[in-house]
């Protein structure tokens, strides 16, 4: 049970900051070719790496709170 509850945490917290991360990059108004591009502003800023870091938490910790469900040895 605390795996599923630590694992669902951590998919919370990395699917909240994504979508915060990609919700702010589309606030300013640059634009590629005339189209607003959310990933081309991470890129500009350099928070790409900050990208791949949330979408790693939020991955790790969908894998621990499906692995807690699945552990049939925890009381």
């Amino acid at each position: 049970m605390k795996k599923v509850i630590l694992g669902s945490m951590m998919f919370l917290t990395g699917s909240l900051s994504l979508a915060v991360l990609l919700g702010g990059s589309m606030a300013n108004d640059g634009t590629i070719n005339g189209c607003f591009s959310a990933f081309g502003n991470i890129s500009k800023y350099g928070l790409t790496s900050v990208l791949h870091s949330f979408l790693a938490i939020a991955v790790i910790g969908f894998f621990i709170a499906l692995g807690g469900l699945v552990d049939k040895h925890d009381p």
